[in-house]
C-alpha cells in the first residue's frame, strides 16, 4: 500500500490534502504542528505526529521528521507550508532516496519565495506589480514613506517565515496612518531587515491555481475573494470565476521562466472598475483556498501526487473546465470577520449599516445547500467539521458560562492537585509557566522554593515560559516589587519551555487561558493547574492571574499578590492532609 506523510495543521489545504490522498486510497501519516486542530479528526489519518517549533527548536524538529520518514519508508512526504518546505529542502539528503518530495524546484525556490525576486522575475515576463522597494523601516517615518507611496500603502516582510525562525509567520500589513505604522513597527522584529514597501492597489483579491510540470502548466483553476478582512491576510469566503486570459498568461510565462515543478496559487489583484490588475505575490504550495478548487472540480492534490508517483500523463494545453458557480468558507475565519465587520461598520457607518451588511453576509451560508462548501466539512468525513464547530462554540459561549461556575470548581481543582501531590512527593518539580518568563512564573517559583525550604516539603521547583527569546531579564519593576516582598529576581534570565525539559513527574501551573492554550496546542504534559483557582476565595473568584505586562508597580504588586496567596492557599492545605 502506497504511505504518504503530510505536513501542516489547518483545516484549508492541510486537511484537503489529507482527504484527497485518502481517497486515492494512500495511508496517510501527518506532522501536526497544532494538537488541537479540528483536521485532526479525519478518518483518512492513521497516524500523527505532534513536533512543532513551539515544544521544540528547529533542529529537533527536523530530526525527529527525517526519523519518523526514514523508519516509515513513505512512498511520499507533502508539506503544507514553509515551515515544513524550507527545513526539509536543507536536509533533503538525509532523507531516503526511494521517497518523493513535494518540494519546489530549485529556480521556484531561488525566486518565488522571496516576494522582492518575485518582483523582479515579474517585471522580467513583462507582469504588471505595484511600485515598490525594499527599504529599512527602522530609518523611515510614516511620513517618509506616504511621501513616497501616498497615505496608504502596503507592508511586506520578503518572506512569510524566516528560515531561522519558524515558529511565527511574517505578517503583511495596509497602513493608513501613524498610528497604525508605529503600530507594525513596535511589533514587527524590523531592526536591521529590509521590508519590501509598496504602493496601494485599490481592488478586489484574486487567485490563480494551477499545477506545472517542468514549466509546463497542467491545469488553470480561479477564484476571487468575496469577503475579506479590511487588514488583509487571507479570505474567508471565496468564490470560482474565470480565469482571466491576461492573468493566465501571466502565470505561464512565470513557470517557463522557473520551469516551475509542482502546485501553488498566484495572487493578483483587480480593479474592476479599470479592468486593471496587479500581481501580489507567489504562494509556491498548496494554499488556503485550495477546497473551492477541489469542490470546483480540480483535485490539485491528486494530481501532484500522482506526477510524484510517475502515474500522471502529461497534457499539451492547460485545463480550466470546473464549476463556476462554485463557493467555499472558511467557517470559523468567517464568522469573526463577519463580526469584526459588523463592529466596524457600527462604529463608522451607523447601526442601519451594521446590521444590513451583517445580514446579507448571514443569508448567504444559505448557498450551503447548492453549490458551497465549508472547509472543514466533508461528507464522507464530517469529523473535522464538528471539532470546529465545538471549538467555535466553546470559544464564543461555553468558556465564558464556564467561568460562572469557578466558585463551585474551585474545590475539585484543589482535591485533584492535593492528590497529585501527595503523590509526587520526593519525585515531582513544580513547574510554573507564564508566557515571557519574566514577570509572573519567576515569582512564583522564587516564593514556592522558599516556602518548600521553610518547610521542608520534598519538591524541586522551576520555571519556564512560551517567549522564544531567552535569557531575557525581569522588568525593573518586578525586580523592585519582588525585593520588597524578601525575593530577588535580580539574577534571573528567562526560558523556553521545551518538550524535553518535561516528564511525567511534573506539576505545571499555568496563569492564564493563553497559557493554557499554549500547552493544549503544543505540549504533552500528565499534570497542569491555573494557579488562578487556589486563590482564596477572599480575594475573590478568578479564572486568571492577569500579566502585568506594561500595567506599572501597581499591577505587578497586585498580581504578585494573587501569586502569594494562591501558593499559601495550595502549600497549608497540603501541609494540613499530612498531618
Amino acid at each position: 500500500m502506497i504511505s504518504a506523510l503530510v505536513l501542516g495543521e489547518d483545516t484549508r489545504s492541510f486537511l484537503s490534502v489529507i482527504r484527497s490522498l485518502g481517497e486515492m486510497g494512500i495511508k496517510v501519516d501527518v506532522v501536526c504542528y497544532d494538537k488541537t486542530s479540528p483536521a485532526l479528526k479525519s478518518k483518512w489519518i492513521n497516524h500523527a505526529w505532534h513536533f512543532n517549533y513551539q515544544a521544540y527548536r528547529i533542529e529537533e524538529w527536523i530530526e525527529c521528521v527525517i526519523e519518523s520518514i526514514n523508519s516509515n519508508h513513505y512512498d511520499l512526504v507533502i508539506p503544507c507550508d514553509e515551515r515544513a518546505i524550507y527545513p526539509l529542502i536543507s536536509h533533503r539528503e538525509k532523507i531516503n532516496s526511494q521517497t518523493k518530495l513535494a518540494l519546489p524546484n530549485k529556480e521556484v525556490r531561488d525566486n518565488l519565495f522571496d516576494k522582492h525576486l518575485t518582483k523582479k522575475l515579474a517585471t522580467e515576463c513583462n507582469v504588471r506589480v505595484a511600485r515598490g522597494e525594499l527599504i529599512y523601516l527602522a530609518d523611515n517615518s510614516y511620513e517618509d514613506l506616504s511621501r513616497d507611496f501616498t497615505d496608504k500603502f502596503v507592508i511586506k516582510p520578503t518572506e512569510s517565515f524566516n528560515e531561522d525562525k519558524l515558529s511565527s509567520r511574517n505578517k503583511v500589513a495596509i497602513i493608513s496612518n501613524r498610528n497604525e505604522y508605529d503600530h507594525y513597527i513596535k511589533h514587527a522584529d524590523v531592526k536591521g531587515q529590509q521590508f519590501l514597501v509598496e504602493e496601494y492597489f485599490s481592488g478586489t483579491g484574486e487567485g490563480v491555481s494551477l499545477f506545472a510540470c517542468k514549466g509546463k502548466v497542467q491545469f488553470l483553476f480561479a477564484h476571487t475573494r468575496v469577503n475579506e478582512p479590511r487588514s488583509g491576510g487571507g479570505s474567508s469566503y471565496r468564490k470560482a470565476i474565470p480565469v482571466d486570459p491576461g492573468m493566465a498568461q501571466a502565470c505561464i510565462a512565470i513557470c517557463e521562466k522557473t520551469r516551475y515543478d509542482g502546485v501553488g496559487m498566484f495572487e493578483f489583484k483587480k480593479n474592476y472598475v479599470t479592468d486593471e490588475w496587479i500581481l501580489i505575490e507567489v504562494n509556491a504550495r498548496f494554499w488556503g483556498s485550495l477546497p473551492l478548487a477541489i469542490h470546483a472540480g480540480i483535485d490539485f492534490p491528486r494530481y501532484y501526487a500522482q506526477y510524484l508517483l510517475g502515474d500522471y500523463t502529461l497534457r499539451d494545453t492547460p485545463s480550466a473546465n470546473y464549476n463556476l458557480n462554485a463557493y467555499a468558507r472558511s467557517f470559523t475565519s468567517d464568522i469573526y470577520d463577519t463580526r469584526a465587520e459588523m463592529q466596524f461598520l457600527a462604529k463608522n457607518d451607523g447601526q442601519l449599516s451594521s446590521i444590513t451588511n451583517t445580514l446579507k453576509r448571514l443569508a448567504s451560508f444559505a448557498r450551503v445547500i447548492t453549490n458551497e462548501k465549508i472547509d472543514s466539512y466533508s461528507k464522507q468525513d464530517p469529523a473535522p467539521f464538528r471539532e470546529e464547530f465545538k471549538q467555535l462554540l466553546n470559544a464564543t459561549v461555553l468558556d465564558k458560562l464556564h467561568g460562572k461556575f469557578v466558585k463551585e470548581n474551585q474545590e475539585h481543582h484543589m482535591l485533584a492537585l492535593q492528590r497529585v501531590l501527595y503523590t509526587l512527593e520526593g519525585t515531582g518539580r513544580l513547574v510554573f509557566v507564564c508566557y515571557g518568563n519574566i514577570m509572573r512564573s519567576p515569582l512564583a517559583a522564587a516564593f514556592a522554593k522558599i516556602f518548600i525550604s521553610n518547610t521542608h516539603l520534598d519538591f524541586t521547583v522551576d520555571s519556564y515560559g512560551f517567549h522564544q527569546n531567552e535569557k531575557r531579564p525581569s522588568p525593573v519593576e518586578c525586580i523592585t516589587m519582588a525585593a520588597q516582598l524578601g525575593i530577588d529576581l535580580e539574577l534571573h534570565r528567562s526560558k523556553l519551555l521545551l518538550q524535553q525539559d518535561l516528564s511525567d513527574n511534573d506539576i505545571v501551573f499555568i496563569f492564564d487561558q493563553k497559557n493554557q492554550s499554549n500547552i493544549d496546542k503544543y505540549y504533552d504534559i500528565e499534570h497542569v493547574f491555573n494557579l488562578a483557582h487556589f486563590i482564596p476565595p477572599g480575594l475573590g473568584y478568578h479564572e486568571q492571574i492577569d500579566d502585568p505586562y506594561g500595567g506599572g508597580e501597581a499591577a505587578v504588586k497586585h498580581c504578585y499578590h494573587l501569586i502569594i496567596e494562591a501558593l499559601k492557599n495550595i502549600f497549608e492545605r497540603y501541609l494540613m492532609l499530612k498531618e
